[in-house]
């Protein structure tokens, strides 16, 4: 599978110029073989909004006329698209914002995934924490699992994606200069401990305050990257062989060194992972 992620700018708060980014963007990496194309969060819409009422402005829904034309260049195009943006649900009297991405091929939405994690940054200040479970969509392509930035750095993410068939992981980030270690280091870490394809898309330009370097990267289930960006504006491509994921056992040297990350688990010693979060203690 040929896999392209676009490192572009946004435009911000500005949806009509965002998806003209993504048409251009896409027919460009369609004729040059891309099957999945991947965006930055945030790339419909802009993250760093200093309100709620500046983030709904901008927000749009999932079942709204931007991704259904999204949908259509899929078809047009023969690809598959991830794209993330704020995203607005419920009746205006109860609206809430989600930090949103979206797996979309030629019917339309295949997956629809909202942010878990939210730091104290952009507009995930003001949005709804995630509350669809973190699930896999079966493709053409393989079998593809969704996370947004700050999710990355909780490995409970990747391993739920991975446990429920994922063979590619694709982060849509906004990472920022100060998360130096994310963008060098948390793809190989996931892809590795994972045995997972993971792609992490991020964005370049300023917005709100904050510069954003690019760096991409495409990892392959190895933990080796395949592909990584520079601070530009550019399109990252690499070919990757997603049924490989699926094979865990890593044969060193046979019958003497071999590993599986996965069969060697022993989640009845794990349970403090998902035990209720106890309140801090005060101090003595």
């Amino acid at each position: 599978m040929k896999l392209a992620l676009c490192q572009v700018d946004v435009a911000f708060g500005d949806v009509a110029r965002n998806l003209a980014i993504v048409r251009e963007q896409t027919v460009a990496a369609a004729a040059q073989g891309a099957q999945l194309v991947v965006f930055p969060e945030c790339g419909l819409t802009g993250y760093a909004f200093a309100d709620a009422a500046a983030a709904s402005a901008a927000a749009i829904a999932i079942d709204g006329p931007e991704l259904r034309e999204l949908a259509q260049l899929c078809r047009s195009s023969g690809v598959w698209l991830v794209v993330g943006f704020v995203e607005r649900a419920g009746p205006p009297d109860r609206e809430r914002l989600f930090n949103t991405a979206a797996l979309l091929g030629p019917h339309g939405v295949a997956l629809h995934y909202r942010k878990l994690h939210l730091p104290f940054l952009g507009c995930d200040r003001f949005m709804t924490p995630g509350d669809l479970p973190l699930s896999v969509a079966t493709t053409p392509l393989g079998r593809i699992g969704l996370s947004i930035c700050y999710d990355g750095s909780f490995p409970e993410s990747a391993r739920v994606l991975k446990l429920a068939g994922a063979q590619l992981i694709v982060l849509p980030t906004n990472w920022p200069e100060a998360a130096t270690i994310s963008r060098q280091h948390q793809s190989i870490v996931r892809a590795f401990e994972n045995h997972v394809h993971y792609a992490a898309c991020n964005r370049v330009g300023s917005e709100g305050g904050f510069r954003f370097p690019g760096e991409s990267s495409i990892v392959d289930c190895t933990g080796r990257v395949v592909a990584r960006a520079g601070e530009a504006a550019t399109t990252l491509f690499a070919e990757l062989d997603l049924p490989a994921a699926d094979m865990n056992r890593v044969i060193n040297v046979p019958g003497q060194y071999e590993l599986d990350r996965i069969a060697h688990r022993r989640p009845e010693h794990y349970g403090a992972i998902v035990a209720p979060r106890r309140p801090a203690q005060e101090p003595r």
